[in-house]
């Protein structure tokens, strides 16, 4: 059951020669314990948002205005609420490629992270129609912030890290193998 510990309490762990904590990956045993409450606390809000879905069809609530990403597991799309006009994005994950625990996951993981400033906020309104689970967050309206990532080291190919310009065979260039996300391109200007 989401949200339950389980009844073997938490696991063993045994120290090394040096004092080390063994089998924790690099974890301190309290974050370890942090980061088991966090994911129990996540079960949680998962349990009760499953509860709370508002079974709907999205253009019911919202007009769409035009859409501002798309890609392989759903598309983001510049909304208005029919009756107060409120501007939101509604994110929309097609139910043939997206299970509920993944749509609940992603949805609580951006209502969790969601308080940070540097992170676009999400709204509390999960929507599951016939055919996607849909959620609301506030509009990015600024297009891709791709496009505002600057490279820190003039003159590198944009698709070659700085840690890989050493590795034989890169001194001339060679970009035959594309390390960087597919479709990554600079403002005018940058290499």
């Amino acid at each position: 059951m989401p949200g339950k510990q389980s009844e073997e309490g938490p696991a063993e762990v045994g120290a090394s020669e040096d004092g080390e904590e063994e089998g924790l990956g690099g974890l301190t045993v309290e974050e370890l314990q942090q980061g088991q409450e966090a994911a129990l606390a996540l079960e949680d809000m998962m349990t009760l948002s499953a509860q709370t879905l508002v079974r709907a069809e999205a253009d019911e609530l919202y007009e769409e205005v035009r859409p501002l990403g798309q890609g392989r597991y759903g598309r983001v799309l510049l909304v208005t609420h029919r009756q107060k006009g409120t501007p939101l994005a509604l994110k929309q994950l097609p139910k043939a490629r997206t299970s509920l625990r993944g749509f609940l996951y992603e949805f609580c993981v951006g209502l969790s992270l969601g308080m940070h400033s540097a992170i676009v906020t999400a709204y509390g309104i999960g929507i599951e129609s016939a055919q996607s689970y849909s959620f609301l967050t506030e509009p990015v309206l600024h297009g891709d912030l791709m496009a505002f990532i600057q490279p820190k080291v003039r003159g590198q190919t944009p698709s070659m890290p700085p840690s890989l310009t050493c590795l034989p065979g890169t001194a001339t260039g060679n970009t035959d193998a594309v390390l960087g996300p597919p479709g990554l391109s600079y403002p005018p200007g940058l290499p």
